[in-house]
């Protein structure tokens, strides 16, 4: 499989994975834990995406051609910070919202985000030079356990 189309086919996943969660019951927490949860997840998305600068993302896992390598901010201490902030909105939305098969998609998310996350980084060792230092420095997703 080309690297586009595996990269693409990460996207449609994570895509469909989303939309299916945000849409298959209410997209507002009904507790206040899922509120305050969700809420850190948007304000983490939020600040990640004005961090890494509109220009310099891309959904798929490719790093663009004149793209710039961010390790300031969120980025200091988590290396894909919006893949934390989709998955806290979600997780929180299934807790409140619980059915088997919603758990099963955040699962497929999870699971689709960790394979997304590592592909990246393969691609971002070899196309920025101080990545594998910025490895070594920073938590790929979830501070001091992963």
């Amino acid at each position: 499989m080309k690297t586009t189309a595996i990269a693409r086919f990460f996207v449609a996943v994570q895509l469909l994975s989303l939309a299916y969660l945000l849409m298959s019951a209410s997209f507002i927490a009904s507790s206040i834990h899922g509120i305050l949860i969700e809420f850190a997840g948007i304000f983490l998305g939020v600040v990640a995406i004005l961090q890494m600068k509109i220009g310099n993302f891309n959904i798929v896992p490719i790093p663009k051609k004149d793209g710039v390598l961010v390790t300031h901010g969120v980025y200091e201490w988590i290396r894909h910070p919006m893949y934390l902030a989709q998955l806290l909105v979600v997780a929180a939305l299934v807790a409140d919202y619980y059915s088997l098969l919603r758990l099963l998609v955040l699962l497929l998310l999870l699971l689709n985000l960790v394979f997304k996350l590592n592909y990246e980084e393969l691609q971002l060792v070899k196309h920025f030079e101080g990545y594998r230092a910025y490895m070594q420095r920073s938590w790929r997703l979830i501070p001091y356990i992963y």
